[in-house]
């Protein structure tokens, strides 16, 4: 398995149509790719948009100019074989160590998964460890 820290970047923005469709333009503009983009709804109106880019530097440029503000966190990008309980294996271990993780997200490919866990700041380190490890 291939293991990736990664830097996220949370955006506060209302419920409403278009929200992510105006951040996706506002990207395209600035010629910024992305590995991974989530938006959902969070409740009374609110919602987030969740994006892992390719340049941070550039993405924050461009986020500031739109007058956005963000939050930024740590995460772990997996790459795995894609494989009946390969994800659980990983999950296992993570759950044996005490790490409660907030969010996981993940697809396969082909013969391959991708996969994206998040937990607490102050775990980032222990999380961390446990996946190399592996």
């Amino acid at each position: 398995m291939d293991i990736e820290r990664s830097t996220y970047y949370r955006i506060d923005t209302d419920d409403k149509p278009g929200q992510l469709a105006r951040f996706s333009k506002r990207m395209s503009e600035n010629e910024i790719n992305l590995a991974g983009v989530w938006s959902f709804g969070t409740g009374r109106g609110n919602a987030e948009i969740v994006a892992i880019p390719r340049d941070p530097h550039k993405f924050k440029k461009a986020i500031r100019a739109a007058g956005w503000s963000f939050r930024e966190g740590s995460c772990f990008h997996l790459i795995g074989e894609d494989r009946p309980g390969a994800l659980a294996d990983t999950l296992d271990l993570i759950a044996q160590e005490g790490i409660n993780l907030h969010a996981v997200d993940a697809m396969g490919f082909e013969n391959r998964y991708s996969a994206y866990v998040w937990c607490d700041e102050g775990d980032v380190e222990k999380l961390r460890k446990v996946l190399k490890g592996w």
